[in-house]
C-alpha cells in the first residue's frame, strides 16, 4: 500500500503544479480545483506517514517517544517548546520570532539518557524521515525545505529532574505553521511529524482558535486517534471559561457524539515575555498532562487507525485516478469503433463490390506476362525483370511532373483513392466527437489541441502505410498470377487457345503499357482486350479456380488492410489522449488489487471527481 499512496501522491502534485496552465473556464473554479486537489495530497501524505509510524514502531519497538507541537502562524509554537523544556529566554532552543511563517523547519530536541540512542547515532530517525536532509539547526537553510534538524540536549538531562518536569526523555517537535499559503511548500514534514507524534500540543490563540484550518486539522487528528492536548494562548483568565466551552462544543460537533473532549490548558504568563511562565501553575499543568497523557503505542494499533484513515479517504483519493481510467477506456472505445468502421466500409465499398474486380485484373495482366505470346514474350519478360510495380509508380511520378496540373490526372487506384477516403472520413470522424466532448472535460479539449497538431503526421504515416501495402499486394498479385498459370499449365488445351487467341496479343499490349507506366490500374477495368480474356477464362474450365484465386486475394486484402488501419491510424491515436502527467501514474490493475486489499469493491462507474 505504501507504493500505491506514493503513486497516488505523485499524481496529486503533478496535477496541482499543471492545473494553474490549464485551459479552465474560469478563475475560481481554478482556485477550487487547487484547492480540491491539496486537501487530497495533505490528507495523503499524512497517511502514508502513519503506516510508516506503525512500521517504524515494529523496527524500532524502543525509539524514544514524540511530543510535536503544531498550530496556525502566530501563537507561540516555538515559545511553547522553550516552555515545555524549560529553557530560559537566553538560553531559548526554539527560534521564535514575530514575523509570520518564521519557522519553516520541522525542528527536534531530545531529552534523556536515551538521547545518545535515539538521534544521529540511530537509525530510527533517518529510516522514518527518508528522503529528507538531516542537518544542524544553525545551519537549516530557508531555501531547502526538505531539511530538519535533530539537537541532543546532554547539557539538560542531569538538571531535568522530575521535581522540575514530570517527564525527563523524550523528543519534543518544533514545527512550522500548517495555514499560510507559504506553509504548502512545507507542509509535508509537518504532516510527517504530526504522524510521529505519540502526543499533540496543539497551540492557538484566542484569535486563531476558531478558524477553519484548525478544526480540519483537529478532524484530521481525531481521524487518526492522535491524542491531542489543546493548548490555548496568550488567553487572560477572564474569557477562559467561555472559550474552553465553546472549544468543546466545537470537538462535539467534529466528533459527532457525546464523547468527552479533550481539557483545553491555557497559557497567560506572555505578557511579561516566556520568563514568566516558567514554574507557572498553568505550564505545570500542562506539563504534568503530557507525563500523564504520553504513551507508546502498539504497531498492530497504529497500523490499524492508519488503514482505517485510508479507507475513509480512499474514494475520494481515486476518483479522479477512476475517471482518468475512465476516459483512457472512452477515448479507446471513441479510436477502436473508428478503426472497425473504416475497415466495414473498405470490405463494403470495396471487396465486397464490382470495383474490387480491378485487383483480379492485375492478376490476370501479370498472368498475359507468362504466356509466352510469339513476338512478345522476350520485351515482356524484360519489362518484367526490369520495371516492378512499384517502379511504374515513380516512372508515371515523373511523367507527370513535367505536365501542368490541368494536364495531371488522378492515377490511383480505386482502392488506393478509397482508403485515402476512409482514413480522412477517420480522422474527421474522431476530431468531431472530441468537439462534442471537449466541454465536459479538459482532457478531450487538449487532446482535440493534439488531433490538430498531429493530424498531418498521421496522414502521412497512414499514407507510407498504404505504400507498403500496394507494394506488398503487387507480390501478392504476381503469386496469383502464378497460381493461375500453374493451372493453365495443367491444361493444355486452354493454355494452347489462349496463346493462338488474338485477344492475348492485344491484351499484352495493354500490360505492357501498364509496365512501362503508360495506363494505370484503373485503365485496365475498360480495356477490351481484358474484358476478352476475362470472359474466356471463366467460361473455361479454370472458372471455379478463379473464384478461389480472387476470394484469397480477397481476404489477403482484408487482413492487410485491416493491419494498416490498426497499426497507422488506431495504433497511433491512442498515445494523443491529453492526460495530466500524474494521470498515467496508477494503473487500473493497481487501483483494483489495492481497492481489494482494503475490502473496498471497485465499481465501474465512480462520481467524478469536481475538478476533472
Amino acid at each position: 500500500m505504501d507504493e500505491i499512496l506514493d503513486l497516488l501522491i505523485q499524481r496529486y502534485r503533478a496535477d496541482i503544479k499543471n492545473t494553474r496552465s490549464a485551459s479552465l473556464p474560469s478563475a475560481s473554479l481554478d482556485d477550487a480545483t487547487v484547492k480540491d486537489m491539496k486537501r487530497s495530497l495533505t490528507t495523503l501524505q499524512l497517511a502514508r506517514a502513519a503506516q510508516r509510524k506503525a512500521a517504524l514502531c515494529e523496527q524500532f519497538p524502543d525509539h524514544p517517544l514524540q511530543v510535536v507541537v503544531i498550530g496556525p502562524t502566530q501563537v507561540g509554537k516555538s515559545s511553547m517548546v522553550n516552555l515545555l523544556l524549560n529553557q530560559q529566554p537566553a538560553q531559548e532552543l526554539a527560534t521564535s520570532s514575530a514575523r509570520a511563517g518564521f519557522t519553516v523547519h520541522c525542528q527536534a530536541y531530545a531529552i534523556g539518557p536515551e538521547e545518545k540512542d535515539s538521534g544521529q547515532d540511530n537509525g530510527w530517525l533517518k529510516t522514518y524521515f527518508s528522503g529528507m536532509d538531516l542537518r544542524e539547526q544553525s545551519m537549516l537553510d530557508r531555501k531547502l525545505l526538505n531539511e530538519y534538524s535533530y539537537s541532543p540536549l546532554p547539557q539538560r538531562s542531569a538538571d531535568l529532574t522530575d521535581s522540575e518536569t514530570p517527564y525527563s526523555s523524550g523528543v519534543f517537535w518544533d514545527t512550522p505553521d500548517f495555514d499560510s499559503i507559504e506553509s504548502f511548500g512545507y507542509r509535508e514534514p509537518v504532516l510527517q511529524a504530526i504522524a510521529l507524534a505519540d502526543l499533540i500540543v496543539f497551540v492557538v490563540s484566542k484569535e486563531k482558535y476558531a478558524d477553519k484550518t484548525v478544526w480540519d486539522m483537529q478532524a484530521l487528528l481525531l481521524q487518526l486517534s492522535k491524542p491531542v492536548l489543546f493548548v490555548m494562548n496568550k488567553t487572560p483568565p477572564a474569557v477562559r471559561s467561555e472559550l474552553a466551552e465553546s472549544v468543546r462544543q466545537k470537538y462535539k460537533r467534529l466528533d459527532g457524539s457525546e464523547s468527552h473532549p479533550p481539557e483545553v490548558f491555557f497559557i497567560d504568563e506572555y505578557r511579561d515575555g516566556p520568563s514568566g511562565a516558567l514554574g507557572s501553575a498553568d505550564l505545570l499543568e500542562i506539563q504534568s498532562s503530557i507525563g500523564s497523557t504520553i504513551k507508546r503505542a502498539e504497531p498492530e494499533v497504529l497500523m490499524s487507525a492508519a488503514n482505517d484513515f485510508i479507507t475513509a479517504y480512499w474514494r475520494l483519493w481515486t476518483a479522479p485516478v477512476a475517471e482518468d481510467h475512465r476516459i483512457q477506456a472512452e477515448w479507446k472505445l471513441l479510436v477502436d469503433n473508428t478503426a472497425a468502421d473504416l475497415v466495414k466500409r473498405y470490405k463494403s465499398e470495396y471487396l465486397e463490390h464490382n470495383r474490387h474486380r480491378e485487383t483480379f485484373r492485375l492478376a490476370l495482366a501479370e498472368l498475359l506476362t507468362l504466356l509466352e505470346v510469339p513476338g512478345m514474350a522476350a520485351p515482356l519478360t524484360k519489362i518484367r525483370s526490369v520495371v516492378t510495380w512499384p517502379m511504374r509508380k515513380l516512372i508515371s511520378t515523373a511523367i507527370e511532373a513535367k505536365k501542368t496540373p490541368q494536364e495531371v490526372k488522378d492515377d490511383r487506384s480505386d482502392e488506393r483513392r478509397l482508403l485515402e477516403e476512409l482514413g480522412e472520413h477517420g480522422l474527421s470522424k474522431i476530431a468531431v466527437s472530441l468537439a462534442d466532448k471537449q466541454t465536459d472535460s479538459i482532457h478531450w479539449a487538449n487532446t482535440l489541441e493534439k488531433l490538430g497538431a498531429e493530424k498531418n503526421n498521421l496522414r502521412k504515416g497512414y499514407h507510407n502505410g498504404l505504400d507498403n501495402y500496394q507494394t506488398l499486394l503487387q507480390v501478392e498479385i504476381e503469386r496469383a498470377a502464378q497460381s493461375l498459370y500453374k493451372s493453365l499449365q495443367e491444361q493444355p488445351a486452354t493454355l494452347n487457345s489462349l496463346r493462338a487467341a488474338r485477344v492475348t496479343t492485344d491484351a499484352a499490349a495493354v500490360v505492357l503499357a501498364v509496365k512501362s507506366g503508360g495506363l494505370g490500374a484503373a485503365d485496365l477495368v475498360i480495356a477490351p482486350a481484358m474484358l476478352s480474356l476475362t470472359s474466356m477464362l471463366t467460361e473455361g474450365a479454370l472458372g471455379q479456380y478463379m473464384q478461389k484465386v480472387q476470394d484469397e486475394l480477397r481476404a489477403y486484402q482484408e487482413k492487410e488492410v485491416a493491419a494498416v488501419i490498426s497499426r497507422k491510424l488506431r495504433a497511433r491515436a491512442y498515445p494523443l489522449l491529453v492526460l495530466t502527467e500524474g494521470g498515467k501514474s496508477l494503473s487500473q490493475e493497481q487501483l483494483r488489487q489495492a481497492s481489494e486489499n482494503l475490502g473496498i469493491k471497485a465499481t465501474e462507474s465512480v462520481e467524478r471527481n469536481r475538478y476533472v
